[in-house]
Formats: C-alpha cells, sequence, structure tokens
C-alpha cells in the first residue's frame, strides 16, 4: 500500500514539472518576443533614443531661429512664422535687384524704414521708401506703398479721442481712453479717422463719428437719417450688384463694409501701412478687366457700384498664370476702391510738398495744386496737353514731372475719384479735381459729394491694396 502511494506521488511530480517547463518556456517566448519583437522594448527603446535626438536637433533648429528672429522683433519686424511685418526680410537695395516678383510676402528695410511686398510682385521704381516705392504685379499694374501709423488712420466711435494701438502678436486692437481704462473694440466700433480741416499743411481730424450725417465710414446712404430708406444703398438694384451672401439688405451692405474696413485695418496694423494704386483705374465697367497702368482711359460715366465692386477684382493681377487656369481667385492681397481714411494718410504723407509753380507764401500741393495737375487750361513746357485725359501722363515743366508727388500720378487734376467715404444721407465723396475746374479751388486734398447712383463723365476711382 505504501509502495503503491509513492509511485503515484513520483508520478504527480513528474507530471507537474513537465507543465512547468511548459510554462517556463511559454514566459520565455513570450519574454523575447517582447524585447526582439517589431514593437518590442528593445525596438521601442531605439525609436524612443532616436525622437530624442530628433527633439533636441528641432530644439536646436527653433533656439537658432529665435536668435535670428530677435534682432526683428526688437526693430518692429517679425519672426519667420508671418506674424508681423513678413515671413521674410531682405534691404531695399537687394529687393530692387530682384527682377521676378517675390513668392513670398517679404519685409523690405530701408534704414529704420520698412514695407511690405506681397507674393506677387516685384519692385520697379523708386530709391526710398518715404519718397515712394513702386511695385508691379504679375499683370503690370503698379502701386505705391503708403507709411501710416495706425492711430493716425483709425480711431474708436464710441471713445472719441482715445487712442488705437495694434498688437501683432494678438492680431489686435486696443483702445485707451481715460488715464488707464482700455477695450478691445469690435469691428462695429473701428472707424475711420477722416481729416476734413485742412489748412497750409496743417490736417485736423474729425474727433466724432455720426451714423446718418456728416462725413463717415464705414457707413451706408440710403436717403433717410434713420439709414433704412430705400434710395442708393437701399435700393434693391444696388444692393444685389455689391452685397455678398444671399441676404441683400442695407444692414447686410454695412455689415460688408464694416468687415472690409476692419481687415484692412488690421493689415495696416500690422505690417504699417498700404498700397495705393499709381494711376486712376481704368476698365471697371462690367465684363472689363481692372487695370491700373499707365496710359490708359480712366473709368468714367459709371456708378459707384460698379467701380467699387469690380475694384476688387485688381487683385487678382499678382497671381500667376496657372493659378488663374485653376481658377483661383485669392492673392496675397486684397484690393479695395480707396478709402476716404487712406486718402487723408496720402495727403498727410504729402503735407510737406511744395508747390513749384506758386510764388510767395508756403503753397503747399494738397492745398492749392495748381498747375500740378491736368486742371482747365494746363499745359506742359514743351506745350504738350492730356486732352484724352489718359492716366498718368507726364506734366513737366524743366524736365520736372508736376503730376507725379511720391510716384503717384493725378491726384490733383485729370478725374475726380470716387472713395468708400459717405457723406449725408445720400452721398459718398470723391476726392481731388477734375480736368475742367482749377487746382486752387480743387486741390487734391479736396472733397465734393455725389449720388453713388449716378454716372458722372469726369468721375473715376482709384484702387488700394492691403497685404493679407
Amino acid at each position: 500500500m505504501k509502495k503503491k502511494n509513492l509511485k503515484a506521488t513520483r508520478g504527480i511530480t513528474l507530471i507537474a514539472l513537465v507543465v512547468t517547463i511548459v510554462v517556463l518556456l511559454i514566459l520565455a517566448g513570450v519574454a523575447i518576443a517582447m524585447l526582439t519583437g517589431e514593437n518590442g522594448i528593445i525596438a521601442q527603446a531605439k525609436l524612443a533614443a532616436e525622437r530624442t535626438r530628433e527633439e533636441e536637433a528641432k530644439e536646436e533648429q527653433d533656439l537658432n531661429k529665435t536668435a535670428e528672429d530677435i534682432p526683428n522683433w526688437v526693430n518692429g519686424g517679425t519672426g519667420g512664422d508671418g506674424s508681423g511685418g513678413g515671413t521674410t526680410q531682405t534691404t531695399l537695395e537687394e529687393a530692387k535687384e530682384k527682377t521676378d516678383p517675390f513668392n513670398e510676402t517679404t519685409e523690405v528695410k530701408d534704414g529704420d524704414k520698412s514695407m511690405t511686398i506681397p507674393a506677387g510682385f516685384k519692385i520697379t521704381e523708386g530709391d526710398k521708401i518715404d519718397e515712394g516705392i513702386v511695385v508691379q504685379d504679375r499683370d503690370g499694374n503698379e502701386f505705391v506703398w503708403v507709411p501710416v501709423a495706425i492711430n493716425d488712420m483709425v480711431m474708436c466711435k464710441t471713445h472719441s479721442g482715445s487712442t488705437i494701438t495694434f498688437n501683432k502678436e494678438t492680431n489686435t486692437f486696443t483702445c485707451t481712453h481715460g488715464e488707464s481704462e482700455t477695450h478691445t473694440p469690435s469691428n462695429q466700433e473701428l472707424v475711420g479717422k477722416l481729416y476734413t480741416t485742412i489748412n497750409g499743411n496743417t490736417l485736423t481730424s474729425n474727433t466724432t463719428y455720426n451714423a446718418n450725417s456728416g462725413y463717415r465710414e464705414p457707413a451706408v446712404v440710403t436717403g433717410n437719417s434713420s439709414g433704412d430708406g430705400t434710395q442708393c444703398d437701399g435700393s434693391d438694384t444696388n444692393l444685389n450688384k455689391v452685397v455678398e451672401g444671399e441676404v441683400k439688405t442695407s444692414e447686410k451692405f454695412l455689415e460688408q463694409l464694416q468687415n472690409e474696413f476692419y481687415e484692412m485695418a488690421k493689415s495696416v496694423g500690422k505690417y504699417g501701412g498700404f498700397y495705393i494704386g499709381r494711376y486712376e483705374t481704368s476698365g471697371l465697367k462690367d465684363n472689363e478687366i481692372p487695370k491700373v497702368k499707365k496710359g490708359e482711359n480712366p473709368t468714367v460715366d459709371t456708378n459707384w457700384y460698379t467701380m467699387y465692386k469690380n475694384s476688387k477684382e485688381i487683385a487678382k493681377g499678382a497671381l500667376t498664370e496657372e493659378e488663374k487656369t485653376q481658377g483661383k481667385t485669392q492673392s496675397s492681397v486684397t484690393s479695395s476702391m480707396i478709402w476716404g481714411c487712406q486718402w487723408d494718410q496720402v495727403m498727410l504723407w504729402m503735407k510737406d510738398e511744395k508747390n513749384p509753380t506758386l510764388t510767395g507764401g508756403n503753397k503747399y500741393y494738397i492745398t492749392d495744386s495748381s498747375g500740378m495737375g491736368w486742371y482747365s487750361g494746363v499745359k506742359g513746357s514743351d506745350n504738350n496737353t492730356n486732352s484724352d485725359h489718359k492716366t498718368g501722363v507726364d506734366l513737366k515743366k524743366d524736365e520736372q514731372v508736376l503730376n507725379r508727388v511720391k510716384n503717384i500720378y493725378d491726384l490733383a487734376g485729370n478725374m475726380r475719384e470716387w472713395s468708400l467715404e459717405a457723406y449725408g444721407i445720400n452721398s459718398r465723396d470723391n476726392r481731388g479735381g477734375a480736368y475742367g475746374v482749377s487746382g486752387s479751388n480743387w486741390p487734391a486734398s479736396y472733397r465734393d459729394s455725389n449720388s453713388p447712383a449716378d454716372s458722372i463723365i469726369d468721375l473715376s476711382s482709384r484702387a488700394t491694396l492691403y497685404v493679407k
């Protein structure tokens, strides 16, 4: 009996031993697989080491890049992420040597001055930023950079006399009022600062904004003081032409203008300026191609609504032919009919320009443009005229081109030019003088008002661009 029990115990022990060995072999296989398999510990350790080296290399690149960008930030520029003046930097002299359009938005430095060249443009003329640098898009349209301090151009309509600043890092405005009170103005609060009083070369701005009276922008004009009339911007015909989206109302048009103004102002705050058309705009009638070129027929006898709508097409000139073939419509810039506050900034920029055709006293171009534009009876020193009213025809005296100031043509004389500025209940403003009047009474800074629904034979327009 005892021998039988001993034999059974030995049998159980052998079975247990075999089972233990099998389990150990299985565990060993699992362990080896975990160590050496595709997702094993050794492979994961190698991968972690590689990623660590990659992160260290990336961190070193970022540190080097930050070190390169610090001087740009200190000087008011930006880093390479495009959060401010441009994605890359170069000098004005280097930029002038480039014969092909820039492929990316580029900040150009000229001593302590800077400007931004958008992708699709190149410099064609000009020696100093403050004297007017001319850029050209791929279609040959020409524009001039206008430097601007943002607080000189915009104001907060709810806080008269406040100071406006723009933060390039957060891409937002700040309105400072009182001693220390601040807030972020909405796109409905930010409006144009219009310089409606000009004496000599002293320009004084409006400090208040009245929704349906006086000079103002952005705004609608509908024919009554409550802003809900059916004339001009309240007409279905006009609204159907200009309002984007399915709802075509004057309220929607006001919202559209406010958004367009706000985006333009953000660009000026970010880049420190905007581009103005070197010439009056041609090709603004329906089914035409808008142009900003020398020797063209400026668009006239066309109402404000058509010119406003078609001015937006000018931005396409920066696109490549391949991009146009692909149906692309968005470029590195946005084009627009000029805002009133932009025209006033050009006048501020030119305020010290004297009129060489006048004698005695301090005669300034912006307040008396006699002889500096194609006005009534004006002829050049070689007895030439501009009877066809072409864009950019040189008005010369002793080899000096008098109708070209800071490389911009015909801000005075030739054609009056529509702006986006509103006046009263049924008018929009046009600027400068026309060929049938005098430069002393209708200088470059002059304001006149007409119904935007009217088509007028001596009333053209001028485009601006802002960098996206």
